[in-house]
């Protein structure tokens, strides 16, 4: 669409510049055309132009206004392929600026579409180790709570295989008191009978030597 444009603008400039040229006036009061006038050489047909005053013959130049209608001619294509050249310009220019544009907006677009896809991984890798904590969170949260319960039970246990030890011991001890009560008791029992047996042992013995 662009070069389009500037086609059409190129002939619009070009009619514009025809329209100058052809215009009498410009031919007369242009400053090149004057320069011009006055190196070319006169020619043989007279001109009078009233002056106030007096009279001035003045030799008209066919020939001159040629040359000047050749040299606008000239100029103007000068300035059109000057145009021309610019406005090439300028269409490389904007066709290399847009290329460059479009070049720098497909890598941020690429960038743009990695940094997302690296979110992506990296929401997916976050809720796959949160998941991982939660998991080895709970694991030590039962592993807490069964060693709590077996030090409960076990301290438990204990204080009653301590009570139980206690009273078995001190029930033990009782008995043993008893016993051997009951064996001083037979001991003493025993001590007494064998002394009254020896007691009565000797008695007979010396009645029997006294006799």
């Amino acid at each position: 669409m662009l070069p389009a444009k500037k086609s059409i603008k190129s002939k619009f400039i070009s009619d514009d510049l025809d329209e100058l040229v052809n215009d009498s006036q410009f031919i007369k009061y242009s400053p090149k055309c004057k320069k011009t006038q006055k190196r070319q050489i006169p020619e043989t047909e007279d001109k009078h132009i009233s002056i106030p005053g007096s009279s001035i013959s003045v030799k008209p130049k066919k020939r001159k206004t040629d040359e000047n209608v050749e040299n606008c001619r000239e100029s103007r294509q000068k300035l059109l392929n000057v145009m021309s050249h610019q406005i090439e310009t300028r269409k490389n220019t904007n066709e290399n600026f847009m290329r460059s544009l479009s070049e720098i907006i497909t890598h941020f677009e690429a960038d743009y579409d990695a940094l997302k896809d690296n979110e992506q991984k990296l929401e997916h890798l976050t809720g796959a180790f949160k998941k991982c904590m939660q998991q080895t969170t709970n694991a030590h949260k039962l592993k807490i709570k069964a060693l709590k319960e077996s030090y409960t039970s076990f301290k438990k246990e204990c204080e009653q295989m301590e009570a139980d030890h206690i009273s078995e011991t001190n029930k033990l001890g009782q008995e043993l008191e008893d016993d051997i009560k009951k064996l001083q008791e037979k001991l003493v029992t025993e001590t007494k009978r064998h002394g009254w047996e020896n007691l009565q042992r000797t008695i007979l013995q010396a009645m029997q030597n006294d006799f």
